[in-house]
């Protein structure tokens, strides 16, 4: 997360007017590995305090519960685990006293997470993509909300809307995530969609539909472990969809209760001024 200018301008993701702008990163700054080349292009946009804030809160707890999940030892994870180790209080020098003790609370608060894999076998909720590294021997897990994962999805789209077609997701569009095993894209949308690179093993393709150009497919992946498809459409289509399709299934409600929250904020987004139009998070 990045700070701009102040100026009036509507935020990327609320969509409030805001005379308090910020510029947020559309890939989350801290998930970029130490082997981004220099010349990938750090892309921002105008974002209220609060959203930059509390979207920064959210990447850098899902990056302490990610790093727990991938591949260490690939490229596109270099790095990655000094940054989680710093954010927990390890390896990091200069700290004020507070800070040390809001790290070692954040710590304390991921050890308390942490659950027997024995306990999970055979249960609902894991994400595909997601889990040891192959001829990994861990015998622990750790719950990764969905919620948190769709609404970084959701912020990385609407920032790419934004850069690519100066536009804001906004009613009567709306989107729809999905996680998908596999960076795995079928013609004829591989070949007809525009990718953009984002360092080792994340990217961004996109798709645009020709007799609606606001109807838009994406297919994202994070360290070639973590892929997202997701649409946008009319809301009446996504709606008519949604019957249609399977529910994400999550954990069971007694092992789910001592798992990350999402803050209030990002699941409800403060109500704009009805002329500009409203989202939220379900």
């Amino acid at each position: 997360m990045t700070k701009g200018l102040v100026r009036n301008e509507r935020c990327v993701h609320c969509l409030r007017l805001t005379d308090s702008i910020t510029a947020d990163h559309v890939f989350p700054s801290s998930w970029y590995p130490d082997t981004t080349p220099g010349a990938v292009q750090h892309w921002t946009v105008p974002c209220c305090s609060e959203c930059n804030r509390e979207l920064g809160k959210l990447e850098q707890d899902l990056l302490v519960r990610l790093i727990l999940c991938v591949n260490l030892k690939s490229e596109a994870a270099s790095g990655l685990a000094s940054k989680a180790l710093r954010s927990l209080g390890i390896d990091a020098s200069g700290l004020s006293e507070r800070e040390k003790i809001y790290r070692r609370r954040f710590r304390d608060k991921i050890r308390s997470e942490l659950m027997p894999q024995a306990d999970l076998a055979g249960k609902p909720g894991r994400i595909a993509g997601l889990g040891p590294p192959e001829g990994s021997e861990s015998q622990w897990s750790i719950p990764i909300p969905w919620a948190g994962l769709a609404i970084v999805a959701e912020k990385i789209v609407c920032g790419c809307e934004y850069k690519l077609s100066d536009r804001l997701v906004e009613p009567p569009y709306a989107m729809r995530i999905f996680v998908s095993p596999s960076d795995f894209v079928p013609e004829p949308y591989a070949s007809a969609s525009q990718v953009f690179e984002f360092g080792p093993g994340c990217s961004v393709r996109r798709l645009f539909a020709r007799v609606d150009p606001n109807v838009v497919l994406y297919w994202i992946s994070v360290w070639n472990t973590l892929h997202f498809n997701v649409k946008i459409d009319l809301e009446d289509e996504l709606m008519q969809a949604d019957q249609r399709a399977s529910q994400v299934q999550g954990m069971p409600g007694d092992l789910n209760r001592r798992a990350m929250q999402i803050s209030p904020y990002l699941r409800n987004h403060p109500q704009p001024d009805p002329s500009l139009g409203t989202k939220r998070h379900s």
